[in-house]
């Protein structure tokens, strides 16, 4: 029962570090959008993650579970391409965004597949998923609405 608490730990504290590199990454990424909707909505995924780090560090804290920071380098799940270009469209962007959708799900989804009998953290951690998803569907109405940047070249 010990290595079963133990790797629920590991996970919770893995999330609480994804979800705050995510939160900085959102934030630098949207210094680079130059559409102020656009940059509005990037901001409103930083703020919404930001709040349910908080949120589940409260929840950590209650239950006496101290985590650190993990470094961006040590993990893996928290890997991504570096954004920051300023030739890359809004829309690039955008859709860059989108696909991260599928990390926060499957750092969720490792958490909610465990058992653990914390029933009101499993329950703040389901309403952040549908959360997340929330905001990534905004995202993803928004990229379907945007016309790609055509560069025009003239002829000559």
């Amino acid at each position: 029962m010990e290595k079963a608490k133990n790797l629920i730990v590991k996970k919770l504290c893995r999330l609480s570090s994804f979800l705050h590199h995510a939160c900085k990454e959102f934030d630098k990424v949207a210094t680079n959008i130059k559409e102020k909707k656009i940059k509005m909505s990037v901001r409103s995924v930083a703020l919404k993650t930001k709040q349910y780090q908080n949120e589940l560090n409260s929840q950590l804290q209650m239950l006496s579970i101290k985590c650190a920071i993990i470094r961006i380098n040590d993990n893996k799940e928290i890997k991504s391409k570096p954004v920051i270009n300023k030739s890359i469209s809004d829309k690039k962007i955008i859709e860059l965004c989108c696909n991260s959708e599928v990390f926060f799900s499957n750092a969720y989804n490792s958490i909610l597949n465990e058992y653990f009998p914390y029933k009101p953290l499993r329950d703040m951690l389901k309403y952040q998923l549908r959360g997340i998803h929330t905001a990534f569907r905004q995202l993803k109405l928004l990229n379907s609405v945007m016309t790609p940047q055509v560069i025009e070249v003239p002829v000559i």
